[in-house]
């Protein structure tokens, strides 16, 4: 008797403190077929890595869906282009912005990290700090002529309270619950 019960508080406390960290979905390098917006159709996500000869290539993914034999691409908020790359810093292995896929609760979530820096005591990005996480689904929109058909659509965000010198650290961490 003594030992059900240990494995299953054993069991329960992987279940409660692991359940973060396996959010994250790792992505191959090129095609990646995901129901982004849960629709029953495989859509398309493309990895790839942008070398310009610098030290340090960046990486980058675009997402295509797939509704009714239509491909839509969709475009990266905030930005005018259809493709994530992460960002580092030249002369520096420090990266500043990155991105990740997590599915949570069945739901996939595009998760940016970016280096905060409140620009008021002209902050230094290759020193340590916070991160700021946004979070992203796929949303279709119908609202207007010109828009895209479907986008990223905010779903929550934080700042870290503690500091980071790069965002794949502060991703090691991530806290799933403190998106608001």
């Amino acid at each position: 008797m003594k030992l059900k019960t240990f494995a299953f508080i054993v069991l329960s406390l992987c279940t409660v403190f692991g359940a973060q960290g396996v959010t994250r979905v790792g992505l191959l390098a090129g095609a990646n077929n995901i129901d982004l917006n849960q629709d029953g159709v495989p859509d398309l996500l493309v990895s790839a890595t942008f070398d310009n000869n610098t030290s340090h290539p960046s990486q980058t993914l675009s997402a295509f869906i797939n509704k009714n034999g239509n491909w839509f691409i969709l475009p990266v908020p905030d930005d005018d282009g259809f493709t994530w790359s992460d960002f580092r810093l030249a002369g520096s292995s420090d990266k500043i912005i990155g991105f990740e896929l997590h599915n949570i609760q069945g739901v996939y979530y595009l998760i940016r990290a970016m280096k905060f820096s409140s620009n008021q005591d002209n902050d230094d990005l290759t020193e340590a700090a916070q991160i700021k996480f946004s979070r992203y689904r796929v949303a279709e929109s119908s609202e207007e002529p010109g828009a895209p058909v479907f986008y990223w659509q905010l779903s929550g965000s934080y700042t870290t309270s503690q500091t980071y010198s790069d965002v794949d650290q502060a991703f090691a961490q991530l806290k799933i619950d403190e998106f608001k």
